[in-house]
């Protein structure tokens, strides 16, 4: 269970990309991927981020380890603020923040082999020698911490599946003992029977070395399995966070209620009984959103308020935060859903 103090606090973090035109590229607007979000990851605790595509959870999770520099916003890592940090300063720091990437077809060098991909963090950062044996040791721990066999070492991406590519990923990220890792949608691109081991390893590393995840995913059951808590996004914003069970039991945020009703349920009988809320419509762009409350375009309960002002991401009940104007400590109104049938 995840202690009670807080690794990593995001804070009104933002991330525009420049949209340019004309021959002289003059700025003609901005694509705003991340618009303001604040949460809070405590050690060795999963917090799972879920949406649909497009919505900025990649883009987040990169802004917070400064792979993309973020517009505005702070990120605080054990009380320091990545945000005024120098690019050296930075570098010191990123032995404790890592990445698990989404394609494991596409993140390993297919020239290198599997020693060198987990063992170049140690190189780099000044921690081994290359060609060293305590280097080799460290490797063949790293393999058999994910579950392979430490001969591997020698071979190369294209003689593994993908499962095997992943774990390979994973591997790589722990070599420098992070206290934080960002999954970027570390399943997506895994058959279906290899999605569960990823999972069920990333969970006993976990156990393990008391590592805390950002995972970001599109299927919520999987993150409902995983998370301690989930943050709902929805273009570029947050509108809810709470824990598992009672984002799933008690969703206030239209937008949640909508992803639950989406989720299959493995009894047949109840699935066929079941009546699903279906959204209207397609997000609008990120470069031009709409003001107000971002949902108001496809939310079947909006009133006028939604079309001019902002909701406020506010606490609710104890740990359960929502940005909607119709939530409130009696829950919110609830969508009639209609069947699909």
């Amino acid at each position: 269970m995840a202690e009670n103090t807080a690794l990593l606090q995001v804070i009104n973090l933002r991330k525009y990309f420049p949209i340019v035109s004309g021959m002289f590229s003059r700025q003609a607007g901005a694509v705003r991927a991340v618009d303001g979000i604040s949460f809070d990851i405590k050690r060795g605790e999963t917090l799972g981020m879920v949406g649909e595509s497009g919505c900025g959870k990649s883009t987040a999770g990169r802004a917070i380890l400064h792979l993309h520099k973020p517009t505005g916003g702070q990120v605080i890592f054990e009380g320091r603020d990545l945000t005024a940090m120098s690019g050296e300063e930075l570098r010191l720091l990123r032995p404790k923040m890592q990445m698990i990437f989404q394609d494991p077809y596409a993140t390993l060098n297919p020239r290198h082999s599997v020693k060198k991909i987990v063992g170049e963090p140690l190189i780099i950062h000044g921690l081994m020698k290359k060609g060293s044996g305590e280097l080799n040791d460290r490797v063949a721990e790293l393999l058999e911490l994910v579950g392979m066999d430490p001969a591997y070492m020698r071979r190369f991406p294209h003689e593994f599946s993908g499962g095997q590519r992943q774990r390979i990923g994973i591997a790589r990220a722990l070599s420098l003992n992070p206290d934080f890792i960002v999954c970027d949608e570390p399943i997506s691109a895994l058959d279906v029977s290899i999605q569960a081991q990823v999972v069920n390893l990333m969970q006993d590393l976990q156990e393990q070395l008391g590592v805390a995840y950002l995972f970001i995913a599109h299927d919520l059951s999987m993150v409902k399995h995983i998370s301690h808590r989930i943050v709902v996004m929805y273009l570029g914003k947050v509108m809810e966070l709470a824990e598992r069970n009672t984002l799933f039991d008690d969703p206030l945020h239209p937008y949640t209620q909508s992803l639950n009703s989406a989720v299959p349920t493995p009894n047949p009988k109840v699935e066929r009984a079941r009546q699903r809320f279906i959204l209207e419509g397609d997000p609008p762009s990120p470069a031009n959103p709409p003001s107000g409350c971002v949902f108001h375009t496809r939310c079947p309960l909006a009133v006028a308020a939604c079309m001019t002002d902002e909701p406020e991401f506010r606490e609710i009940h104890p740990g359960h935060f929502v940005a909607c104007h119709l939530a409130d400590e009696k829950g919110g109104s609830k969508i009639e859903v209609v069947s699909t049938r």
